[in-house]
């Protein structure tokens, strides 16, 4: 097998271009931080396995970041066959100097000139066969977005490394001015002249070992001195000491000077540029959007209108789902099982059918959510965002790249947590890290979704983008307050962060983006989900055989209830009930609810009354269902055209028409039934708080303790445990006095 690296700065389209050249659909985006660790696809190309590994953006190989030490790493200490080293053709000199430190590792290279449809806009011009020759690699200028060049880019890999099969260590070729190159030389000489080095020098590049111990690069003195037992500050002592004596400066800025010096010699040599600002449209629309007075306005109001356009867009299709599943699936699965024992009949219709159906009910609205933010991921806006928080950061102790795992955390908390590596400071990663979980996760999203449809009506995007927003705030107020403690105090507060220009968006990108984070929702729905609903729907349906206000559930959970009284939506027990599973999962409250109150439905519908025989008729229900499909298609445009702001008075229950229009299927009437009284909605948003700021996923919380430990782990699921009964006990109480 094949083994290809591909590497290059941040925004350079790694991902793109693989996505392109083995039709893979890995996580991508146009900002920094968005590849945390390697990821990898397995194909053929020409009869032979490749194995390309996609590594984290990175500007230098010293080791300084977690991204620069994962990539380090991975090329030096695994059997990489070659690299392709993957350049922004319109910044080429800012590109290359990460170029020259991946050719003194060693390892056969060929460059993919990125970007190359840009570059033609740009009526850029380069002299590509004496730019190969001092470069000393082959090129391909390559298009993620276009397709241009990824086969040749890839036959060309496939071939160079074939070449160099048995050949250990490639020479460096990007040569220094004399003096530097007499000192490496003299290194060079020592390390092939003393046995003692032999086993060093087969591991590693001679090249590669000489200019470390030169730069004195603690990263690897440290590896070298604990593998091998050698010191190679003695190695190279004397090199080491001319050139302090002849530059008058630290040898590590000498060398690097030299290499920014050949570079600009080789750009200025062969790249010939126009007129034409690539950063001319970058430079207008920053003008408002990084304004210091409408860049935050325009932040506010691009969400505001992407959750105006997620909930209405997707609602119609929400709406099919809830019915497709309530009127077609469960009706005619129940009529093949007709005769079954109780028990089996209520584990498939209730325990799987209606909790998974009513987890994929919200299918769509992820589809949406997924959608826009790959848009604003592509479009080059979310390190803008970073750029716009980083004031408000800075008083609670962080800086604006600390926000990126924030926002992360609006899709997912995992990689929230994983994606702090790109942070420096570990006192900031922690702080960074405790306060992701407060950001509302697409799995919480559901549950905002089916509580604001059921309570507030045409003002729920309104009511969804509160949640969102109060996440945020808790956020920047636990930060406040733990910076003060030591164990979270750190000094990074400093931005640094590359602005891209931006650019429009590829629909394949948007497309592979959102159907491969949607599909992983609908993973979890259909397993670990279902294997938790499967153990509700035992403790719902046992002792009394599908009586559920007497089940082992209901009675654990009116035990526990005066307990979350105070906070206004323990009236019922089946919201208390539905906490217990959102630990380990927090799509389970909306699944639970499907399950639970619609059997209650069901149940009332039928007591004291004779059954209403059901109609079958398969294929005008069929026929029906995609009917409606086509419906929804329609009402979901019109919804997207015609989507206006909301009214204030989010708390004011809808009349009754209005009720009736907005139901849907069965799952928003039973949860409406939750709370019948006038203060419903008040105890709805109760609920909303509490499930955004209640401990995390199982998984999430297994993440803060790979990434942080135990103590973390603890300490946040403690506070987690008591903030959110805290906070909606104070709302509900307060709320109620005010209505």
């Amino acid at each position: 097998m094949i083994k290809i690296a591909f590497v290059g700065n941040p925004n350079v389209g790694k991902t793109a271009l693989i996505n392109k050249i083995s039709n893979a659909s890995l996580k991508m985006g146009n900002w920094p931080g968005v590849t945390i660790e390697k990821k990898e696809v397995f194909f053929k190309f020409e009869n032979e396995e490749v194995n390309l590994v996609d590594l984290p953006g990175i500007y230098s190989l010293t080791a300084n970041t977690p991204e620069e030490l994962v990539s380090r790493d991975f090329i030096l200490e695994n059997d990489v066959d070659v690299i392709i080293n993957v350049v922004e053709s319109t910044a080429l000199e800012k590109n290359l100097y990460l170029t020259a430190l991946l050719k003194e590792i060693g390892k056969p290279m060929v460059m993919a000139l990125n970007y190359h449809d840009e570059f033609k806009k740009l009526n850029y011009q380069l002299d590509k066969e004496v730019f190969e020759k001092q470069i000393g690699m082959e090129t391909v200028f390559t298009s993620g977005k276009t397709g241009e060049g990824v086969n040749e880019i890839i036959s060309k890999a496939v071939k160079l490394a074939k070449l160099h099969k048995d050949q250990a260590h490639i020479p460096y070729t990007l040569a220094f001015d004399n003096a530097i190159e007499e000192d490496i030389t003299s290194v060079k000489k020592t390390l092939t002249n003393n046995k003692e080095y032999n086993k060093l020098t087969e591991k590693y590049p001679i090249d590669w070992i000489a200019i470390k111990a030169l730069e004195e690069d603690t990263n690897f003195l440290a590896t070298v001195k604990v593998n091998y037992g050698i010191d190679l500050r003695n190695t190279a002592e004397k090199e080491i000491k001319n050139l302090k004596d002849r530059y008058d400066m630290d040898p590590a800025d000498v060398i690097a000077r030299a290499r920014y010096g050949a570079i600009r010699g080789i750009v200025s040599a062969n790249l010939k540029k126009s007129d034409i600002n690539k950063f001319a449209m970058t430079d207008k629309i920053d003008k408002i959007l990084l304004n210091k007075f409408f860049g935050i306005l325009s932040f506010l109001l691009i969400v505001y209108v992407m959750f105006v356009l997620i909930f209405d867009g997707s609602a119609p299709f929400i709406d099919w789902v809830d019915g497709f599943f309530s009127n077609y699936i469960i009706k005619y699965v129940g009529k093949l099982i007709e005769g079954t024992p109780g028990w089996l009949n209520s584990f498939i219709l209730d325990g799987i059918l209606a909790s998974v159906g009513a987890v994929l009910t919200f299918v769509p609205l992820m589809f949406f959510i997924y959608f826009f933010m790959s848009i604003l991921e592509e479009s080059g806006y979310m390190a803008r965002v970073a750029f716009l928080m980083n004031k408000a950061m800075n008083k609670v102790g962080l800086s604006g790249k600390a926000f990126i795992p924030m926002l992360i955390g609006f899709g997912c908390t995992v990689p929230a947590i994983y994606s702090t590596r790109t942070l420096e400071d570990e006192k900031t990663r922690r702080l960074t890290g405790f306060i992701t979980t407060f950001m509302s996760c697409g799995a919480r999203l559901p549950v905002y979704s089916l509580l604001a449809a059921a309570f507030f009506s045409k003002n729920a995007a309104l009511v969804i983008v509160s949640m969102y927003v109060i996440g945020v705030l808790f956020a920047l107020i636990m930060a406040y307050i733990l910076k003060r403690f030591d164990y979270f105090k750190g000094d990074n507060t400093e931005l640094l962060i590359e602005l891209p220009p931006y650019r429009m968006p590829s629909f394949k990108v948007v497309w592979n983006n959102m159907f491969s984070k949607t599909m992983m929702y609908v993973k979890r729905a259909t397993t670990i989900i279902l294997g938790i609903l499967i153990v509700i729907w035992f403790f719902g349906y046992f002792p009394s055989e599908g009586n559920i206000q007497e089940s082992y559930l209901a009675k654990a959970a009116k035990v526990v209830q005066p307990v979350f009284k105070p906070t206004g939506f323990a009236d019922r027990w089946e919201p208390v009930a539905s906490l217990v599973p959102s630990v380990i999962a927090k799509e389970t409250v909306v699944a639970f609810f499907g399950q639970v109150l619609l059997q209650q439905q069901e149940e009332e519908a039928v007591e004291g009354e004779e059954e209403e025989a059901e109609e079958y008729n398969f294929l005008a229900d069929t026929f029906g269902q995609v009917k409606d499909l086509g419906v929804a298609a329609i009402d979901s445009v019109k919804a997207l055209v015609n989507a206006v702001t909301f009214h204030v008075g989010a708390f004011e229950p809808a009349d009754e028409e209005t009720l009736q229009e907005d139901a849907g299927g069965d799952i928003i009437p039973a949860v409406r039934s939750l709370w019948s009284d006038d203060l419903g909605p008040v105890r709805a948003y109760s609920f909303m708080l509490f499930v955004l700021l209640v401990v995390p996923c199982a998984v999430a919380l297994g993440a803060l303790k790979q990434e942080f430990g135990w103590k973390m782990m603890l300490m946040e699921t403690a506070i987690l445990l008591v903030l959110p009964y805290v906070v909606s006990t104070l709302f509900f109480n307060i709320a109620k006095l005010i209505m």
